[in-house]
């Protein structure tokens, strides 16, 4: 028997295309592994977003995806092709060259805001990620 025409036809909710999330990157067969793994690491990405300059940010990040550490590295690098660390450092750099450019704080002070552990190490790195020292950097910028 057929049903009735006038009956209207349950909605099917939207869900993500399983091979649109397999092809930016999330590492599973089943549609329903990506997008939870998709859920869970862009959370995980919301929350290094939120508090960049914490020590513990990528062990709360992991934590707050659901995913063991490991777990979390691995897929992080998959999904976004840059390490969580790495994410983590360009974040602190940026938060950084703001304050060189905005504030009057010694470069001591806008490493320690910036969540660095010291001005050696900012220095250091922030002349391997932008290619002149802090103090150079600031003197452009005014």
């Amino acid at each position: 028997m057929s049903e009735p025409a006038d009956r209207p036809t349950p909605a099917i909710p939207p869900r993500p295309c399983p091979a649109a999330l397999g092809l930016v990157g999330v590492p599973a067969r089943r549609w329903a592994t990506r997008a939870d793994l998709f859920a869970q690491l862009s959370e995980a990405k919301a929350f290094l977003d939120r508090c960049p300059l914490d020590e513990g940010s990528l062990a709360e990040a992991a934590r707050s995806a659901g995913l063991s550490a490991d777990h979390f590295l691995r897929l992080f690098r998959e999904f976004f092709g840059i390490t969580p660390h790495r994410y983590l450092t360009a974040r602190r750099v940026e938060s950084a060259k703001r304050l060189l450019s905005e504030t009057d704080l010694s470069v001591s002070e806008i490493a320690l805001e910036s969540g660095f552990s010291g001005p050696t190490s900012f220095g250091r790195l922030f002349r391997a990620v932008v290619g002149c020292s802090p103090s150079a950097y600031r003197r452009a910028k005014k």
